[in-house]
């Protein structure tokens, strides 16, 4: 009897392993598990990064495609062009006389012809806005030409720096200009929004070099490629205060001034240089409605784009700033559920597009609360998995883990995980004023001195024994 009795403890015991290993995974099995899905994020990245490169090709092919289309076409370069003696740049003389001045705007000349085909057609397109927000800001009509030699007026436009959009900035430069950047959307691809902040940039380089002495909007433009601090440096070498006593200087400093010169004579002068005009992209203003909208919360765009009398895949090509939008994988997939984080922006809705006032009215005045927003939380369902729920989202297993803050990959039927980390603070920040020093900036704002520097990575120099924080006037500094 005590035979019997030991093996129905065994076997009970056994069974009772059996049951929590099916609730409950080993440690062993569970870090195997682990490891295997690291391995897949880690294979489905390296998917993603070949799915990129082949984006890349198709982008090459494509440029090709528009060089043999341009190359087929009727238009051509004239063999013979006279080009006059000066010409005029936001308000200055370029003398052609001088030779050394001719060499420099000829070798950018032959260097921005071969793109015409590409940004002469978008001038018709977006000129007439950077002309607005220009003549809002105070500044010279020609500025515009700056865009083109940035982007060639692509909001794609990308560099290997990671400068983005029409006028190029980097990250690192946007956010100081109240430029949103995030998950959902990059304004720097708005053609409102970063040329006002493009604008705001340029009076500030002005400003500050004004102060200096040398009031130049030439050197602003330098400055607005080569950063500010770059430009002072070479006036402090060289003792020069205007752009023309400076343009020995190496080519990085000044290339963007002599773009914008060719740029500039290529666009006004396209019937003398061309056997053919090209083809213009209709205004903005004549093709779109423009609709502000604000949002307290992260909301999908779908049924606000019906409401505007359109469909959300119009309102998505017309904003190439909206970053982020589901779709199926697959060619041609539609899209759809174009979602929005909370902000200011200005929408681009097709010009024939007739709103449904009340239904607007509706969903904008929902647009209105906080919330966490669709496409933020997944409730899980069952049968998924993280690694499922990751790659429908297009994150990793490790992602949804730290910000969901899970230690195993162990998830239940109903469970509620969050897609993005919400816990982002205001942008609030103080516009540093002629006589404020740090310290009483931080007696003002009731912040400690040491968060100021650190959150907007301010330099501290070491002067006669004490710690010197560098800050300017116009500077804006976040809290």
């Amino acid at each position: 009897m005590k035979k019997y009795y030991l093996i129905f403890l065994i076997v009970a015991a056994t069974a009772g392993c059996m049951t929590v290993n099916k609730q409950e995974p080993c440690l062993d099995l569970r870090h195997e598990i682990m490891i295997y899905q690291d391995q897949i994020d880690s294979l489905r990245h390296m998917n993603f990064a070949y799915q990129m490169c082949v984006d890349s090709l198709y982008s090459e092919m494509s440029a090709l495609q528009d060089s043999i289309a341009f190359l087929s076409s009727a238009t051509r370069i004239k063999n013979h062009l006279d080009f006059p003696d000066t010409l005029y740049y936001a308000g200055y003389a370029f003398d052609l006389t001088n030779e050394r001045i001719f060499q420099k705007f000829h070798y950018w000349y032959l260097a921005e012809l071969k793109f015409a085909y590409k940004y002469i057609p978008r001038t018709t397109k977006y000129f007439p806005v950077i002309e607005n927000i220009l003549t809002e800001n105070g500044l010279d009509d020609d500025i515009k030409y700056l865009a083109v030699a940035e982007s060639y007026l692509s909001p794609l436009a990308h560099s290997s720096a990671g400068a983005t959009g029409f006028w190029q900035f980097m990250k690192s430069t946007a956010k100081y200009y109240d430029i949103e950047m995030n998950q959902f959307v990059d304004q720097r691809r708005d053609i409102f929004a970063s040329t006002r902040a493009a604008c705001e940039y340029l009076n500030w380089s002005l400003k500050a070099l004004t102060n200096k002495g040398a009031p130049d909007i030439l050197l602003a433009i330098c400055a607005f490629n080569s950063g500010l601090s770059n430009i002072t440096r070479v006036i402090n070498e060289q003792g020069g205060t205007d752009f023309f006593s400076l343009i020995q200087r190496k080519a990085e400093t000044d290339d963007y001034v002599w773009r914008t010169l060719a740029v500039k004579y290529i666009i006004e002068n396209e019937n003398k240089i061309f056997t053919k005009p090209f083809k213009k992209e209709p205004s903005i203003y004549e093709s779109c409605r423009i609709v502000p909208l604000v949002l307290e919360g992260h909301y999908k765009l779908d049924a606000w784009a019906q409401a505007q009398g359109t469909v959300i895949r119009e309102v998505w090509e017309l904003n190439p700033w909206l970053k982020i939008y589901k779709r199926n994988n697959y060619t041609h997939s539609p899209v759809n559920d174009v979602v929005v984080s909370p902000g200011e922006f200005t929408v681009l809705v097709p010009k024939g597009s007739v709103p449904n006032a009340g239904e607007v009215a509706r969903i904008e005045q929902q647009f209105k609360e906080e919330n966490n927003g669709y496409f933020t939380e997944h409730v899980v369902k069952s049968g998924e998995n993280l690694w499922i729920i990751a790659s429908r989202y297009h994150t990793s297993v490790s992602h949804l883990m730290s910000i969901n803050g899970l230690k195993s990959a162990t998830i239940y039927p109903g469970q509620k995980l969050n897609l993005i980390s919400l816990k982002t603070n205001p942008k609030k920040y103080y516009l540093v004023k002629k006589g404020d020093t740090l310290s009483s900036i931080s007696s003002k704002l009731g912040v400690a001195n040491q968060k100021l520097i650190q959150t907007n990575n301010l330099k501290v120099k070491r002067s006669n024994g004490r710690n010197i924080v560098l800050i300017y006037p116009g500077q804006k500094l976040y809290y």
